[in-house]
């Protein structure tokens, strides 16, 4: 994640002013440029225990990672801190590991922090909820060019159209060019979906199939559709780590909304039935599967045109698709304006 965060050229030299204390017997404090280190590194004297370090920064330096040089010598987190390299006056508590400046110098301060501890516990889907929440908060600043370009094929059709918005400071970055990319190719299929013709068309009724569940029989989605209850149509599959990262958050969702009108069928592209049973005890999953054990050949792909998941389809309670490929944050706010909190 660290090498991942080397700053890459923009237009404008950045001055900024820091201040701060520190830890009684500390003599000097580190500054590295960028998370890797691509941008040098300085180091400034502790007086009385205050420091300050005012300094005209290369257009490429976005991020400085402060601490006491002790610290560094021997491993120590504490008091170490990670701030944007902004205009905004900061200070800098390396006593207690804070930070008072700009909100996205707190922010991807606080948001170091709860990595760890995400990364510690092998959280991925809280990491990239950390992440995700953290560059939607901070829109206005060049916050978004740290985090987009590790997340961006984990983002939303309608969290990148918010992220790129017309003047948006980090627009034309380099280091956004691949989100753009994947925004315009979600866009494209958006318009392909668009079509009256295509399976998972906004505002098209749904397609019925029949399948086998857990236990043999044959079902059809029709015994759930359009009975007057919303339907999440949820393409997954055991083997799918994307998949399996996002059904916590499925979890949530059906736990809060199915007695308030919601069901969900799952349809698998699992081709072996252990694996794909042992999956749905392993990741408490209590709504209805289906599946052929036909893998990419499955129904459920051949007719809803399904290239790649995690996907989905919401119906509404006639059977209509109202959304589709709601992940993470989106998904729950979708249900909670359709059904309520």
């Amino acid at each position: 994640m660290l090498l991942a965060l080397a700053g890459i050229a923009a237009q404008a030299q950045t001055k900024v002013n820091i201040r701060g204390n520190a830890p009684k017997g500390i003599k000097s404090v580190f500054i590295i440029k960028n998370m890797d280190g691509s941008g040098g590194s300085d180091s400034v004297k502790v007086k009385r225990g205050k420091w300050k370090y005012e300094k005209t920064l290369p257009a490429d330096v976005h991020t400085l990672y402060i601490a006491p040089f002790e610290s560094l010598k021997q491993d120590n987190k504490k008091g170490v801190v990670t701030i944007m390299a902004d205009s905004i006056p900061t200070e800098i508590d390396l006593i207690e590991g804070t930070v008072k400046g700009s909100k996205a110098s707190v922010t991807i301060s606080t948001i170091f922090q709860e990595m760890m501890s995400a990364m510690k516990s092998n959280n991925r889907t809280d990491a990239l909820k950390l992440l995700r929440n953290a560059t939607m908060g901070n829109l206005d600043s060049m916050f978004p060019i740290i985090f987009v370009p590790m997340i961006h094929e984990a983002l939303s059709l309608k969290d990148l159209q918010k992220i790129f918005y017309t003047g948006a400071p980090y627009e034309n970055h380099p280091s956004m060019q691949k989100a753009k990319e994947h925004l315009a190719k979600l866009q494209k299929e958006q318009q392909d979906m668009a079509s009256s013709q295509a399976p998972r068309a906004i505002g098209k009724m749904f397609t019925d199939i029949a399948m086998n569940d857990t236990t043999g029989q044959q079902r059809r989605l029709s015994e759930w559709c359009g009975k007057g209850r919303y339907v999440l149509v949820d393409f997954w599959a055991s083997w799918c780590g994307p998949c399996r990262a996002e059904m916590p958050n499925v979890s949530k969702c059906y736990e809060k909304y199915h007695e308030k009108g919601l069901d969900i069928v799952a349809i698998s592209f699992d081709m072996n039935k252990e694996a794909w049973l042992r999956a749905i005890r392993t990741m408490n999953m209590p709504w209805v599967h289906l599946s052929d054990l036909a893998g990419w050949d499955s129904l459920g792909a051949k007719t809803y045109n399904i290239r790649g998941i995690p996907a989905n389809i919401l119906l509404d309670k006639e059977g209509k698709i109202i959304a589709i490929d709601l992940r993470g944050d989106e998904l729950g706010e979708t249900l909670a304006e359709i059904l309520g909190e």
